[in-house]
């Protein structure tokens, strides 16, 4: 119930503030780069409460994590984190952006001409990536929920903006085309830093998972499997233990055990 809230909370807060009235009227009042700190303050306060409320939930295993799902969640963020990246240092007039919309060229639009909806496709990829992983409940509140509220966000804005904007206005600023330019490189970079700064601290941090011990241990099952050197399973006892060096979970009857290079790994039957 708690993560149900968490989320709730996050979800209504940022449709309301990306309301056109909500929006102008705060920056009336504290000015654009004080809404922006509150507004990116706000974001990360919810954020943490959906991170400790989602830590301290019991867990509902709802299927086996595939070895594939850890490089796939990691080699996909990268591109959510580039997407984000991006949306935060190029202007997109007919999405929501971090950026005045002043600096906006329609004959050159950059990589905005193309994703239009960097941020919300970001947040999407980023959700989405981490769904094969997480195979429990209440993660799949947290990841669906971010994947689909990209979607469902993207196509509410677009929507909106094309009511706003009227036909010609939004044919001139939306050409469906564009280009990688400077602005799109520095946000690539900026979304590899905080890629790569996540994967090597910021995982561990947030959700007490380190991804690249994870991916080892998730690769090493995999190689073993394939070079025909499991060892015989072995019944293993009452409750739940780790897959992967204590990350996800599996229930006793799906349960076997194998060494490799000293870490137990359980993998299913």
């Amino acid at each position: 119930m708690s993560v149900l809230l968490a989320m709730a909370a996050f979800v209504f807060v940022h449709i309301l503030m990306a309301r056109p009235a909500v929006k102008v009227r705060c920056v009336e009042v504290v000015g654009r780069p004080a809404y922006l700190v509150i507004y990116s303050a706000v974001s990360v306060a919810l954020l943490s409460w959906v991170v400790v409320a989602l830590s301290q939930a019991p867990r509902t295993t709802l299927w086996v994590t595939p070895a594939w799902a850890y490089p796939f969640a990691i080699v996909t963020s990268f591109g959510a984190f580039c997407s984000i990246g991006v949306g935060a240092t190029t202007p997109a007039p007919c999405s929501v952006n971090l950026r005045p919309q002043e600096g906006y060229d329609p004959d050159r639009p950059g990589v905005v001409g193309w994703l239009r909806h960097p941020l919300l496709w970001g947040l999407s990829a980023w959700g989405f990536a981490h769904v094969p992983a997480n195979g429990d409940w209440p993660s799949l509140v947290l990841f669906l929920g971010a994947g689909v509220f990209g979607i469902l966000g993207a196509g509410a804005v677009e929507r909106r903006r094309r009511r706003q904007l009227g036909r010609a206005a939004w044919a001139r600023l939306s050409p469906g085309r564009g280009h990688l330019d400077g602005r799109a490189v520095a946000g690539i970079l900026l979304g590899s830093v905080l890629w790569l700064a996540m994967l090597l601290w910021g995982h561990q941090a947030a959700f007490a998972v380190d991804p690249l011990i994870t991916l080892r241990g998730a690769l090493r099952a995999g190689l073993v499997q394939m070079s025909g050197e499991l060892a015989e399973a072995q019944a293993c006892g009452e409750g739940a233990v780790p897959v992967a060096e204590g990350v996800h979970y599996l229930a006793p009857h799906q349960q076997r055990s194998l060494a490799v290079d000293g870490i137990v790994i359980y993998v299913q039957r």
